[in-house]
């Protein structure tokens, strides 16, 4: 027995004792195997190879045939062997995407697709499951040694910044929470579905793991459609184009952006050391950190479970602001921040007389919304473009969208004196993934920014608005509590 050989027996052995100590929580791994119509006398043979201690391993073993699954070679026996027909022949990409679609399924915590002609080594299959169980890999590329897939790769890997050797290679695992949030059904039927689904993961900020395993060949994919994908994934992140496939659900859509330009750090500017705080829809609770570090103490409200929000927060109440909102606090707060928020209710008149309800007679509204009527927007809507997406102006939880006269007339029309109007930079770190430190990113947002300041209806990317009350509510003390 070779070395490589004896490390898969050794690894298939550790992911046995892994499944037998951990029973029902092991995760469920699946292993499809595609044969296309032209290959199917392959398919056997390749069943035959999978290592006998790691075949039991599997929640299934599923065989993807082209046309009617009766039509399908005689088979080896393997535990919990299915053979499914694919009666519609999309080339590779369309094979993987039903493929992927029987996982999510059949909700198999990782899926492994290996081709069905004899390209793949299904004798190194555990050495592909290993990281997944081993190391929390959701994303696990079995690469060919010594296969670099050329000046392809080479420009892809300079164009993406991925460090990935061999793009070519369709021996993949993926974690089925990887593919519930990529649009993979958008990728193209061809062979370039496999470097558009290694974007999408790049997109979602999915790190790939790169096994090498013995040389294998199987075709490459074209350097034109490779680049191409590439190439308009970049264009997706500038907003120079909206493109659907590179759409991914990155489930917390919100971060806190270090510009000084950005909504984030204008409200905290805004905010007086040693004040308190009332957060209206905080999310995890992103600003409570900066603020309690300003000496101030933060109240967050919003409908995610405690569990989920930031231990920076003095206290937080689990409510729903389409509701009247009834917490156990006073008219206590210096300051109600709104972040975003508004765009997201229906009951925007109730949103704002919560604001009031808990604002001290001489406190602050900082409510702030995305711009509508932004340039990008409009150029888009000449181009027939009006697409919702994750996150952004378009996000598409968003029901109610403002220019800058109708966001100012919704807040006065809630009991509110609007006092100053601050505007907002382009988010250049989302777009530019940047972790706030860059210089030339900063330079950037500075200069949008004062584009904003001077024709904020064109340019602002959202308005920020600072209020004070006109019309003061009862006392909150005079409503009931929870």
């Amino acid at each position: 027995m070779s070395d490589q050989a004896r490390a898969a027996t050794e690894l298939a052995a550790v992911l046995a004792r892994r499944q037998r100590d951990q029973g029902a929580s092991f995760p469920r791994c699946g292993l499809i195997v595609l044969a296309r119509a032209e290959a199917q006398s392959a398919l056997a043979g390749v069943l035959a190879r999978i290592p006998a201690d790691l075949a039991p391993l599997f929640a299934e073993i599923a065989v993807l045939v082209d046309g009617d699954a009766n039509d399908a070679p005689a088979l080896p026996r393997l535990p919990n062997l299915h053979v499914r027909g694919n009666p519609r022949r999309y080339g590779h990409g369309g094979r993987r995407k039903v493929a992927i679609e029987y996982a999510l399924e059949r909700g198999f915590d990782h899926v492994i697709l290996l081709e069905g002609d004899g390209s793949h080594p299904p004798e190194r299959l555990a050495e592909l499951w290993a990281p997944a169980v081993l190391e929390g890999c959701d994303v696990v590329l079995g690469a060919s040694e010594g296969r670099r897939s050329g000046a392809a790769g080479f420009l892809l890997r300079r164009l993406l910044g991925m460090r990935v050797a061999d793009w070519d290679s369709s021996l993949r695992l993926y974690a089925r929470e990887i593919l519930r949030r990529i649009p993979f059904q958008l990728g193209s039927d061809d062979r370039r579905f496999d470097t558009e689904i290694l974007i999408q993961c790049r997109a979602l900020g999915a790190p790939v793991r790169e096994v090498v395993l013995p040389r294998f060949d199987e075709p490459q994919s074209s350097l034109s459609g490779g680049l191409s994908a590439a190439l308009a994934y970049r264009l997706h992140q500038l907003h120079i184009q909206r493109n659907g496939t590179f759409l991914v659900d990155h489930d917390v859509f919100y971060t806190f952006k270090h510009s000084r330009a950005g909504s984030h750090m204008q409200i905290l500017a805004a905010v007086r050391p040693g004040a308190r705080v009332l957060d209206l829809g905080c999310s995890q609770g992103l600003l409570a950190r900066p603020l309690r570090e300003k000496g101030v103490r933060t109240t967050g409200v919003d409908v995610g479970t405690p569990e989920k929000v930031s231990r920076d927060l003095e206290a937080y109440h689990q409510r729903d602001l389409e509701e009247p909102l009834d917490i156990p606090e006073g008219r206590v707060f210096d300051y109600v921040v709104v972040a975003d928020v508004i765009e997201h209710l229906k009951n925007r008149e109730q949103l704002l007389r919560s604001a009031r309800r808990y604002l001290k007679p001489d406190g602050r509204l900082l409510i702030s919304t995305p711009n509508i009527a932004i340039w990008f927007y409009r150029l888009s809507l000449l181009a027939g473009r009006f697409e919702y997406g994750p996150r952004g102006v378009l996000d598409e939880t968003h029901v109610h969208l403002f220019t800058q006269s109708t966001f100012r007339r919704e807040v006065e029309k809630g009991g509110f004196r609007i006092l100053r109007q601050r505007e907002t930079s382009l988010p250049f770190e989302i777009l530019f993934e940047s972790t706030g430190q860059s210089r030339l990113v900063a330079s950037l947002s500075e200069l949008y920014h004062l584009l904003a300041r001077i024709y904020p209806k064109m340019f602002a990317y959202q308005f920020l608005l600072e209020a004070e009350v006109t019309t003061l509510l009862d006392s909150p003390q005079t409503q009931g509590t929870r």
